[in-house]
This record gives C-alpha cells, structure tokens and sequence, in this order.
C-alpha cells in the first residue's frame, strides 16, 4: 500500500459543470431575464455560466470556447467568492477604448474582442476566439451606490449610457440612467426613477419604459429614448376593465417594447396581454394564457409578438390579425424571450418542478423553421433542501413551485431567516455514474439528465416517469399537483441495465394524501441510446413502503444481472434477469425481522457473491446469500452480526476483508477475519442532525479497484466575528482501505452535495452551484482544471528536461511525500490522525539517470526510470 502512495498522489480540481445564469433573473422588476451576445459574424453566441463563460457554434450546436474563470486571476477575483459580482450584459467590442471605438462597425470583421459588464460597474475585455489573456483588460466605469447594481449598458451611435437599479423593496426599485464619458472613465446621472415595478427596453437599445407607482398608488409608465434626454413621456397605464375583482387582473407580471417606441405589451398574472399603442394610447387585449404571462418579445417590424409561461408553449401573435401560432412542449417555463438579430429566439426555460433550485435552460431557435435548435445547460441538480437565492417565478396561486404577487414582499427575507435558522442544513444530492460510457445521471424530478463529464455537455434528458409535466405545462391549481419524481438510479456493472425506483404522489388535502406509491423500474439500453423500460414492478416491496436502498449484484452473480433492494421494516428482496422469460423478476425473499421501522438502511456484497451486509438501523447482519439467511444462524460463535453506536448512515466492503461503518457519529474499519474494529474516528459534529439518516451516504465513497475511501466534511463558515454566515466550505479527506492510513485533505470553497468513484482512478464530485469537480490522481490535461492547459508545454526544449526533471525531484523531497495539510486544517478535522506514508522512493533513486542525459531518446530514458520503481 506504500508503494501507491508514493505514485498516486490526489490532487482536488473543479473541472466541469457549472450553472446557466439568467443574470437578471433575481431582480424582479427586469422583464429581459437572459443575457446572450451574438458575435459579429453571426456563427456564435457568448453565454455566460456561473463558473464561466461558454461560445457555442450555432453552425454545429457545440461548445467551441470555453472562458473559465478559475484559469484566470483577474476573472477569479471578479466572479468566483463570497463577494463576487455577477455578469450583467455583455457588449461586442472593446470598451475601454477611446470613442471611436464604441461605436457598433467601428472595427473589422477579425476582432474578436468583447467587453463583460459586471454587476458592479467592471467592464472586462476578453476574446472569443484564442488564448485567454493573463492580465485581461479592466475598467471601472464610475462609482456607483453601495446597494447599486448595473442593470443594462445601452450603445446607439457611439455614445454609451448605463442603466442600474437599487432595490427599495423585494418588489420596488430605484432606477437611474447614466451618461458615460470614455475619456474621463466617469458616469454622470441624467435621470432617476422612484418605485419602479417593471422596466423593459427595445433591442435596438433606443427606447427605455418603466412601469412605476405614482402618486395615491396609481400606476404610470415612463418612456425614454435613452440617449436623447428631451424625448420623454410619462403616461398613466391604462386600466382593464375586467369582471373580477382579483388582484391578478391588475397585478402585471411583465413588458415589452417595439423598436419604434411605439408599441407597449403587458403581461398580467391573470394571463392577459395589454397591447398599448403608445401615440394614441388605445389598447386591446389578447387572451389565451391561463396563468402569469412570464415573457414577452416584439419583433423587429412590431408586427409580431411573442409571449410565453406556465403553459410551456411559444405564442407567436400576429397584431394585424390577433391569429396565434404556437410552438408547444417545451421542457420548461418560459420565463425569458428575446430576439437576436431577426435570426434566432433566445427562450429561457425554467425547470419549475425542481422547488430545490433555479434550473435554467436556454434554447436557441433558427427564426425561419423554428427546428434547428440549441438547448444550452449545466447539470442540473435536485438538493434535498433548497439552496440559496432560489427564485421561483410568478403564479396566479401561491404553490411551492411559484410565488404569487403577495409573496413577493417577504420571500427573500423570510428564505434567508429559514436558510439561518435551520439546523438540519442537508444540501445533498444524488448522482451516478454509468459504468462503460462513464456519463453522469442526474435524477431530476420525473426525469433523469445524463451529462458527459468531459465534454462538460448534457447528452440527453429522458423522461422515466409519467406525468402531467411530460406532456403539457402545469398552471394555477395545478401547480400542487406533485408528479412522480425519481428517487434513484442504479446500473448493472457492465452499463446495459439500469434501475430505476420512483414515487408517487397523490393530490394534496385528501385523506390519501399520505399513501405514496413506490414504482421499481429496469431499463434496457437500446441500439438507438434510448433507455427502453423492460420490467415495472408496483409497489415492490407491498403498499405504501419505500424501498430504502438498492444494490447491484457483482459480476460473479448472474453476470451482475440482478440486485438487492431493501425496505424500511427490514425485508429484502433479490430482483434478478430471467433470460428464458427475457423478463426481470423477483428471485429471493428475506421477510421482516424487525418490529420497527428505521430509514437507516444500507447495503454491502461480497465480490464472491456469497455474503451480503445487510445495515438496519444500528445493527449489522451477515447475510449467505445461498440460503438468503442469517450466516450460520444456529451457531453463537459465528461473528454475523454486528452493533454499532448509533443508527448506520454507509456502508462499504473495501477488499474483500475489511467493513468500512459509517454512523451517526463514527467511521470505522471492521476487520471481517479478526472480527474487530481497527480504527475508528469521531464524526459526531460534522454528521448529527446535518443530514437526513441515510443521506450522509452520498457524502462517502470507494474506489473498488485499490480500496481507497473517499468522505466528504461540510461546514458553515464563519464571519469575522466568528458567528455562522450562509456560505459553507467543505473538505475532502481520502484514506486507505482499512482506514490507518490518510492520503489526501482538501479544501473546496462551497458545499460538496454528492461523490461518486468513476469506475477508473477518480472521485467525482457536485457542489451546490452545479459544478463538478475531481480528486484525482491523474495529471491529464483533461482533468485538472486549475492549470492554463493551452499552450503548457510550448516553452519546454528538450535540453530542459533535466533542469524540470530535478525540480520535480526536489519539490518531492521537500514535500516528504505526504499529504498536504496546514495547521488550520489540522485544528478543523482533528478527529483524522493518519499514519505518515513511508518513503520508498527519494533523491538518490535518480541518481544514476543524470549521470549520462544528453542525446538521450525519451524511450531510453522511460525505460530507465521503470527500471528504478520496478
């Protein structure tokens, strides 16, 4: 075990995923949600990531560029931390130059430049095409309010004026316009607008409207022409006449403006759209929405409006004739439309089901066939609590997926006491991962989302379940109705089968709405990548039980072609696949032999097949898997069995030989041969009452190939006045089989929800922005991402080798081969004390490799240093 430690050194990365942001849509009063910048040539679109910025080709529908900003000092400083900004517009061009250069056309078609607006007044220059500079450009535009955020950044003709907004309440803000002078880098205010509640502008960035509250609560609009500052009108909005007396009728959810300034849409939550002619100001209504109108979008000419919602349908209004087209089933809200350049439809989709976060997708849609499409997200995960910042959009009813227009003035307040107050702060979550593509599932709702790790692009997201949401959008009412959602998913070792276990949820208010149904599901992998349900098998463990865990049987049973599930009562149940029937059924039974009920419930197989753990609440049980029966139950001297401290959160059978038991405040190493524990570590302050029994689970895994155990510690950080804040850190600790030996700590800066082995080297893990990150011990450029991996070797000659060579060795010797750990560490996670690895290798290993170098082919010199460790 030495020997690997010394040659398998764990490194910690963020590599990949990463959450699609709608940079707007936290602020309540912006009726254009996303941000998308099409480039000048028009073959890609810039969008920006919570951890990056991504170039798409609209060409081919893939990632071309990827801007991460962990590989850049300047764009770590700006954007990832407690204190990050936010990207809020993106512009082409470089800003920062002098006033020629803002002007749209005054550079050639090859600059790639484009300028990033920050949240805080930052305008970072970056390219989209090339290597990502190391200094990037960086300005401030002016000095902005400590509560002042820049909405918009608004270019007509060469001048440049600046829109930003300062919350007065959740549901009001302060909005004011600014002049910006490029040679004096300096904003000055031209306008400010009081009690704003809605505010949209045309795509050309002419024409600004604010909806606001004036004097006795009457509602007035503000159109601006924003670079001319004599061009202004303040109208009254004009009211609906409308039979009910329902606060949704008046209550307006969202605007939208043509090119001309001409035109007015406004969306209410009771569904209607208020088309307003601006000059005359005569309106008419258009009806067809059922629920909140979420999104709303004119056309270049204003001869077309786009209005979507709930209903997850596009609505294409004809305004000459009131005639609708729809574009239908779509996967999310919408909750976002915007037209680029007469060419595409930008949609921002929202995944309203998942109450835990704010899952966002944008589609892509060509204007003339509305079918070549680009569907754009991060991995997109379900928390077992809702995570911060989640926002929910508007709904005529107050539900868990939405908010209603009285919820609006306490919501965030009232998340952010909660998110304080809470003592169970379970954030985890549930990936797997498939064993032969090496692809992760994301169990979404009645979903499941299957995402490429490396390519750090979804592959594919399947429906599992029926429901109402597959096939039509839920709106009012409706919106309580909870459609299955999937609890998990399992594969068999050679990736062709997958399991599924999903629950049903009855309507609300019923006296049945407590008797959840329980669906096992196998799916066949078919020759066209589509999972194909096989077998379903109704409440496979009897009415209204759960199944608490499942596991697939080892290649040595029927070829891995089977599994075990377990219940809450202490039954198990062995599924296997009849290749006679070509059909799954269920092989084997061990009744209940407890009279209580726990959620404490794990699994663990013995790669012979003969010996299956069985974890009920805080007992363990040797079970033979022939008989399906206790393991020598008539004798008293067999060691079957097993009592732990507490109720057992994991377990896992490492080599054969030694039981790792994680408990509510313990994890041990049972060596099965002696029958008794040989390390133990405490685990009490960081486990107890932190997660859901059985959760903490998802938090510990095992590299099944050389036995190594991964566990994942989270905790809340704390402030300079050392009381807890909302931001969590976590650690990573990795050790040897049987626990005596550890091999690696590190710190990640966010709360680690899940991590999986990747049936190769590597752990993989997700943290609660969505991104998913890597300890692993290999060095290729594919999976350390904190490293500039462009151009790394460019510089190195080949009389260099030696030099590089040396200072490998050097730092070897100076870091004694061990892991990493600071006294900060070591005072945190005091319960780990690991044994210090032996050093099999040092200096003068290498000795006599440098004695004769030069001229020496790189073949010759591999050979020479296996000669050394062999």
């Amino acid at each position: 075990m030495g020997q690997s430690v010394v040659h398998q050194k764990y490194k910690l990365s963020v590599v990949s995923g990463g959450k699609l942001v709608l940079p707007r849509a936290s602020n309540r009063s912006c009726c254009n949600k996303s941000v998308t910048l099409l480039t000048r040539d028009e073959t890609c679109v810039v969008v920006p990531f919570n951890n990056q910025i991504k170039v798409y080709s609209l060409e081919t529908s893939q990632c071309v560029k990827t801007l991460k900003f962990a590989n850049n000092a300047v764009l770590s400083r700006l954007f990832l931390g407690a204190d990050a900004a936010s990207i809020c517009d993106l512009a082409l061009g470089d800003l920062t130059l002098a006033e020629g250069g803002t002007a749209d056309g005054a550079h050639s078609d090859d600059t790639f430049d484009f300028s990033v607006i920050t949240s805080v007044g930052d305008v970072v220059v970056l390219n989209y095409k090339g290597k990502l500079a190391d200094e990037p450009k960086v300005i401030q535009l002016g000095t902005l309010q400590p509560n002042e955020q820049v909405v918009k950044l608004f270019r007509f003709g060469g001048r440049v004026s600046v829109l930003t907004s300062e919350a007065e309440t959740s549901a009001t803000y302060t909005y004011r316009i600014y002049s910006y002078d490029n040679s004096e880098r300096k904003l000055s205010e031209r306008k400010r607008f009081e009690h704003v509640l809605l505010s949209a502008w045309s795509s050309n960035d002419k024409f600004l409207c604010l909806l606001a509250k004036g004097q006795n609560s009457k509602k007035v609009l503000y159109l601006e022409d924003i670079h001319d500052q004599i061009d202004s009108k303040t109208l009254p909005l004009p009211s609906i006449a409308s039979a009910s007396a329902s606060s949704n009728a008046h209550f307006a959810t969202v605007m939208a403006l043509d090119h001309q300034g001409s035109q007015l849409a406004v969306g209410y939550a009771s569904g209607v759209i208020n088309v307003i002619n601006l000059t005359d100001q005569s309106t008419r209504l258009l009806k067809w929405h059922i629920d909140s109108v979420l999104s709303l979008c004119f056309t270049s000419d204003g001869t077309y409006l786009l209005s979507g919602g709930w209903e997850k349908v596009l609505s294409f209004w004809q305004l000459s004739t009131n005639l609708q087209q729809f574009l239908p089933r779509l996967n999310g809200v919408v909750v976002d439309c915007n037209i680029l350049h007469d060419k595409f439809y930008s949609l921002g989709l929202q995944f309203a089901d998942n109450q835990s976060n704010s899952d966002y997708q944008l589609l892509l849609l060509n204007s003339t066939d509305l079918k070549s499409r680009i569907a754009i997200s991060g991995p997109l995960c379900v928390f077992q609590t809702a995570v911060r910042d989640v926002v929910y959009p508007v709904s005529a009813v107050s539900s868990k997926a939405s908010a209603s227009s009285a919820d609006l003035q306490k919501a965030n307040k009232k998340q952010q006491r909660k998110l304080l107050k809470r003592r169970r702060q379970d954030f985890s979550s549930v990936f797997e991962i498939q064993p032969s593509t090496k692809h992760l599932y994301f169990p979404h709702t009645s979903a499941v989302q299957i995402f490429d790790f490396y390519k750090n692009e979804q592959i594919h997201y399947q429906y599992l379940a029926s429901g109402l949401n597959n096939s039509m959008g839920k709106v009012r009412s409706e919106l309580n109705l909870k459609d299955p959602v999937i609890a998990d998913v399992k594969f068999t070792k050679d990736g062709n089968w997958m399991i599924s276990y999903e629950v049903e949820y009855p309507p609300e208010g019923l006296l049945s709405s407590n008797d959840f149904s329980h669906v096992l599901k196998f799916w066949r992998m078919s020759a066209s990548g589509e999972w194909e349900l096989q077998t379903k098998v109704l409440s496979p463990h009897g009415l209204k039980t759960p199944i608490t865990s499942i596991l697939v049987a080892p290649r040595s049973v029927n070829n891995s072609l089977g599994c075990l599930t377990s219940d809450n009562n202490g039954g198990l149940k062995y599924w296997s696949f009849d290749e006679v029937l070509n059909n799954w059924a269920l092989s084997k039974v061990a009744v209940p032999s407890v009279n209580h009920f726990s959620n404490s419930v794990e699994l663990a197989w013995s790669l012979d097949g003969s010996l299956i753990f069985h974890a009920f609440d805080d007992k363990v049980t040797v079970i033979e898997f022939a008989a399906f029966k206790k393991f020598y139950e008539d004798s008293a001297k067999a060691l079957n069995e097993f009592t732990m401290d507490s109720a057992i959160q994991s377990i896992m059978l490492v080599n054969d030989s030694n039981l790792i038991v994680a408990t509510q405040t313990s994890l041990n190493s049972i060596n099965l041969l002696l029958g008794v524990v040989e390390s133990s570590f405490d685990l009490y302050p960081f486990v107890n009452g932190v997660y859901k029994n059985g959760h903490a689970s998802r938090l510990i895994s095992c590299d099944e190939k050389n036995g190594r155990v991964a566990l994942v510690v989270n905790h809340k950080t704390l402030d300079a006045e050392g009381r807890p804040t909302l931001n969590y850190a976590s650690h990573v600790l990795v050790f040897n089989s049987d626990l005596s030996q550890k091999l690696g700590a590190f710190e990640h800066d966010e709360y680690i929800s899940c991590i999986r082995w990747n049936f190769d080297t590597d752990f993989i893990f997700l943290d609660t922005k969505n991104r998913l990150g890597v300890v692993s011990t290999t060095t290729s450029p594919e999976m350390l991402d904190e490293v500039d991996k462009e151009g790394a070797l460019d510089q190195l000659a080949s009389n260099e080798f030696e030099i590089e060579l040396q200072k490998l060795t050097r730092a070897q010797k100076a870091q004694g081969l061990e892991p990493e750990t600071d006294e900060k560490e070591e005072a945190l996670l005091d319960f780990i004390n690991g044994d210090k690895s032996g050093k099999l290798i040092n200096m003068n290993s290498f000795t006599s490799m440098f004695e004769n170098i030069e001229n020496v082919q790189m073949d010759t010199l591999f050979d020479r240093v296996m000669k050394v460790i062999t």
